[in-house]
């Protein structure tokens, strides 16, 4: 069953992105992972959420294999930077339609 994972982030100090960018799709891929959408400038159409700068769907195999992802020792130092620059919400779930 394919899973998703959603990431709202909001960047503060963009200077560990473009290495990300760079390097972490190789990850997501050797867990199965890929990019499904990618943001521009995000707008709220309802609700109180302030905006994220950017918004990220990535689909993968399983629920597992994005804890694999998450947990990869090659992703380490790329999700330090990224904690460091941002603050983001990840979520992932199932999809129940297929």
């Amino acid at each position: 069953m394919t899973a998703y994972m959603v990431v709202s982030i909001d960047v503060q100090d963009p200077s560990w992105v473009a290495d990300y960018v760079a390097n972490v799709p190789a990850i997501i891929a050797s867990h199965g992972g890929a990019y499904a959408a990618v943001s521009g400038p995000v707008t709220v159409l309802e609700g109180t959420a302030s905006a994220p700068t950017q918004l990220a769907i990535f689909t993968f195999p399983s629920q597992e294999a994005i804890t694999a992802f998450m947990k990869d020792p090659a992703y380490t130092p790329y999700k330090e930077a990224r904690l460091k620059g941002s603050t983001a919400n990840i979520f992932s779930f199932d999809n129940k339609l297929g």
